[in-house]
């Protein structure tokens, strides 16, 4: 379910409401407001608000900004996501949770990519109770680590700017995943200067099971993230349980020792093919879901930069 408000230079408050009819919406608002500037001055905007299901407020967000009246410079629209909306639909139409505006996953995971000093903090601390947890095979500690770390969001993040074909959001998100990667094998170092070896914790798996269990963990993170129903953020705690042990467990072996051990082959093709894997399924999702960059892609275009 979504209220939908777009604000739209004087007199094209009727083209975007044609956009909604197209769409599927039956009814939408349209009411004169003056927008005011720092400098004191004013300009009169048409506002449009709408309420619908998610599925109508997808085609619309998509439609609009491919229109050829849009213009990112003087429209703006916002997307609210309501407890609940009772309108002259039938709920069974109103509460229909799948497929999210695209806009709406954009914006998500460009928020959870972003390199912030939040992120850098919270994946060093949660990846330190981790890799302590895996010395000592200790398996609450290991979970309590996982559940704070951001792993797969980065993934994600990729998996969408390839389907939307937008390389700046696919480099932010690589950029995530590699500084993160990075952060937990120092996390595991810095543990294993405070510990005495040897790592109790053996439960690595297979390539070819490792790579089965990232096909489904990233289909079913990519189906969550395109859902407005269940709780999408439980679904990291199977992405990270499957693939930053292996960052942790090389930063606890480069201090104890990679020169001791044979196993570094293995850990560092289990993980490329683990983060492949669940890129690759949750790409698929995004495809068979209808992910579209056309608008996203003519919006950068517009506006002559990308998202910061």
């Amino acid at each position: 379910m979504r209220l939908v408000t777009v604000r739209a230079p004087e007199g094209q408050g009727q083209h975007v409401a044609g956009v909604a009819f197209t769409a599927g919406i039956t009814e939408v608002g349209v009411h004169r407001a003056q927008a005011l500037t720092p400098d004191g001055e004013a300009r009169e905007q048409d506002v449009v608000e709408f309420s619908t299901a998610t599925p109508q407020a997808k085609r619309f967000i998509e439609a609009l900004m491919v229109a050829p009246f849009y213009d990112p410079a003087s429209f703006s629209f916002s997307i609210r996501h309501p407890q609940s909306i009772f309108g002259n639909h039938p709920p069974r139409q109103e509460t229909h949770p799948v497929v999210r505006p695209s806009v709406d996953v954009y914006d998500e995971l460009w928020q959870f990519t972003k390199v912030t000093f939040s992120l850098t903090g919270r994946v060093f601390l949660s990846s330190v109770l981790l890799a302590y947890g895996m010395v000592e095979d200790h398996l609450p500690l290991i979970i309590a680590g996982l559940l704070f770390l951001p792993y797969h969001h980065h993934m994600l993040g990729i998996a969408l700017g390839a389907v939307l074909r937008e390389r700046h959001f696919i480099m932010q998100a690589l950029l995530a995943l590699l500084i993160t990667t990075a952060l937990i094998v120092l996390a595991g170092a810095g543990v294993a200067l405070a510990v005495e070896p040897p790592i109790e914790f053996n439960q690595f798996g297979a390539p070819l099971s490792g790579v089965i269990l990232s096909l489904v963990i990233g289909a079913a993170a990519g189906l969550g993230s395109i859902d407005d129903a269940g709780r999408r953020e439980l679904i990291g705690l199977a992405a990270t349980a499957h693939i930053a042990v292996h960052p942790a467990w090389f930063g606890l072996q480069l201090v104890y020792g990679l020169g001791k051990t044979t196993e570094l082959p293995d850990h560092l093709l289990m993980f490329a093919l683990n983060v492949t894997a669940l890129i690759v399924a949750a790409a698929a999702m995004y495809v068979l879901s209808g992910m579209r960059g056309d608008g996203i892609r003519g919006f950068i275009s517009r506006i002559g930069r990308s998202p910061s």
